[in-house]
Formats: C-alpha cells, structure tokens, sequence
C-alpha cells in the first residue's frame, strides 16, 4: 500500500456553518477519526458572506467581528467533538476560521496540513442548494486535493461493516484507486461488496467484459462480492443497492458514469439523500 496514503490519513478536516446538518457530520466525522485512528482534527468555517454582485467593500470591522464570532462557535463545536473523542484520545483538534469561499479556503488548509479527508455534510442553512447542488460543493468535489465525504443530514457513526465500491467499466486500470481503497477496507475492517450498474436497454458494450476481468485483477485481493446491474436510473439503483445490504459507506470516483453529474442534479440529490442514510465517499482517480 502507498505510504503517501498513510501519512496522509494523520489529518482530517471537517467543515462546518453551524447548522444542525453540519453538526451531524461533525459528531459522524469526529466517530470515524477516532476509529480509523487519526492524530488531527482541523475544523474549518468559511464566513464568506461578502456581496457576490456589487463593488460595495466588506468594512473591516465587520470582518473582524465575523472572525471573532467564528472562533467563538467553533469552540463550542469543538467542546462537542472532545466529548465523542474522549480525553485518552490524543487527537488534536485545530480551529480555523476565514473569509476565503469555501473550497478555496478547503483547498489552502488540505494542501498546507497534507489531509487525508474532507467532511462536509449534506445541508446547510439554505437547504438542500447550499452544500449538494450550490456551486462550494461541486466545486469542492472537483478541486478539492484531498477524498470527499459527504455526511446525510441523519447519519450515526456506528462503525462501517460494508463498503458499497460503485464504479463504472471504463479505463478500470487508469481509473481505480485500489491503494486508497485498501486503505479503508483495512482501517475499517469492512467487507467490499462492489456494484457496476449498466443503463437498461443500452447497447452492449464489447469493452465490458475486458474490463471486468481487469477489475477482478485489481480487486481480489480484496475478496468482494462482484454485482452487475441494470436499471433506468443509475443512481437510484446504488441507492437501492446501498439499502438492500445494509451498507455503511458508499465509495465512488466523481468521473465514473456521469456520476458527478448525476449525483449533484438537483431531484436526483434530494432522493439520494433522503432515501438512503449512507455516507458517500468521493475518491481521486488512481495517480500514475
């Protein structure tokens, strides 16, 4: 396994606006570092409230405010996550706070600590739009140097047994992060159950059974469960899938069949999130 990975994986970061959902993935995120046993929490506030449309100046008074009261909530925040830590944990929770949007200020702080994850959760204070169709998290997805976690606004962190892997079959070679998958079948001790759902009635594809075979090459070792399905809608059927197996946690790579495009598609959200109270793991592409 790549000890980049590891190393990595000392650091996570978890976002947060204060509201309800955002503390749900806090407790969720702050359950799992325990777990996998990491060194630092960072948890991070964007205030950027500044006009997006206008020229008028944010007074420096009010940023400052903005700052303190940031720092301030955070504190409270962070009382909260070393109570689910406990005081023989040893992690250490840094608080960070700016007025940079947020995928940019998420991108400074993975990059300048080197962390291993992202946490973010599904709402936010202006619903739905905020966090999974607003422009942060798309853009969070895209840029971010570091895997994304997006938390359902009911999630408990009760331990990950399951791990759905969804992944399309194209470029599997190129594509598959099997390093860093490894990484959290291993920290996690959880069973890989891995999905390929395929358009029902689409045309079929004479690549298909070249990369299914490169997929058993690259997986086994892991000893999953192989499942192909087909259905009309795909993310509905991991959806589906995800619930039927009483999985844990669901790992896909954002460019995999349209998924990004799918997934951040305003009705396909909603019913994804509400639907299924599975946390969604969005990995790199494999580096070469």
């Amino acid at each position: 396994m790549d000890n980049k990975i590891l190393t990595a994986m000392d650091t996570i970061i978890i976002t947060t606006d204060f509201s309800e959902a955002a503390m749900t993935a806090t407790r969720y995120a702050a359950g799992l570092a325990k777990s996998i046993g990491i060194s630092r929490i960072l948890l991070y506030h964007s205030y950027d409230n500044a006009p997006t449309a206008t020229d008028i100046p944010v007074a420096e008074t009010d940023t400052i405010l903005a700052h303190e009261g940031s720092m301030l909530a955070l504190e409270i925040v962070e009382r909260e996550i070393r109570l689910i830590l406990g005081s023989e944990s040893g992690i250490a929770v840094e608080l960070f706070a700016n007025g940079l949007p947020l995928e940019l200020g998420v991108e400074q702080l993975a990059e300048q600590w080197h962390a291993g994850l992202v946490v973010v959760g599904t709402t936010g204070k202006s619903g739905l739009e905020r966090f999974i169709v607003g422009s942060n998290t798309v853009s969070l997805a895209s840029s971010c140097p570091a895997p994304l976690m997006i938390v359902p606004k009911d999630a408990e962190f009760e331990g990950v047994k399951k791990i759905v892997f969804a992944c399309d079959l194209k470029q599997v070679t190129r594509t598959t992060p099997v390093s860093e998958i490894g990484w959290w079948l291993e920290n996690l001790g959880a069973k890989l159950l891995v999905l390929n759902v395929a358009l029902e009635g689409k045309r079929f594809n004479p690549d298909t059974i070249p990369e299914q075979y490169k997929m058993h090459k690259l997986l086994d070792d892991f000893k999953p469960e192989y499942h192909y399905e087909e259905g009309e809608d795909v993310v509905e059927e991991i959806a589906d899938f995800a619930e039927d197996k009483d999985a844990d946690l669901v790992i896909t790579v954002p460019k995999s069949y349209g998924f990004f495009e799918g997934l951040f598609h305003r009705s396909v959200s909603k019913r994804l999130t509400e639907k299924v109270e599975v946390p969604l793991l969005l990995l790199r592409e494999k580096s070469l």
